[in-house]
């Protein structure tokens, strides 16, 4: 069964960008689930599945108690990375395409420069020893880079690479 044309995004939030919020990352998110919320034409009652972003400490029940949602038939974690935004979306539309729940919040927030970077998890794991060793020296220190082709002197397909080559001709 495919998931094609099952779900949409129907609201989006997101709080002021700094080097500094002088918030928690929970209340960041709160304040971006609201705002989100608010533009899908919601309550936060009418919530009914979450899927919390698995690495910023933030989970399920924190807006289940911050805004008094009734029923949470729904909770899930995707922790796969790079990728965990894109499959938190494919699992809302599962959940919602299988009757489970209706309206999916899919809240992410963190405060990479004023609390811990994303590199700073990383680097403290012995199997990413190897990327220091052997693919830093040679330019893959982004997810864009280590999944495109390596020509022999250049990665080949990250986009910035390409816009300003197309510029400078």
């Amino acid at each position: 069964m495919s998931l094609r044309d099952r779900g949409a995004v129907t609201g989006v939030g997101e709080t002021a960008y700094s080097r500094n919020s002088g918030q928690s990352v929970v209340a960041l998110q709160m304040k971006a689930a609201l705002t989100a919320i608010a533009d899908a034409g919601l309550s936060p009652k009418d919530i009914d599945g979450i899927i919390a972003y698995g690495t910023s400490g933030v989970v399920a029940e924190d807006f289940v108690t911050n805004f008094g949602i009734p029923d949470l038939r729904f909770s899930a974690t995707t922790p796969m990375g790079g990728a965990s935004c894109v499959a938190a979306v494919q699992c809302a539309v599962a959940a919602i395409s299988a009757g489970i729940c209706r309206h999916v919040l899919i809240p992410l927030g963190r405060n990479g420069a004023s609390e811990s970077r994303i590199g700073s998890r990383v680097r403290q794991l012995p199997q990413f020893r190897m990327v220091g060793e052997f693919e830093m020296p040679i330019g893959a220190i982004a997810p864009a880079q280590l999944y495109a082709p390596w020509r022999g002197d250049t990665w080949s397909c990250t986009a910035p690479a390409r816009a300003s080559s197309a510029r400078s001709r």
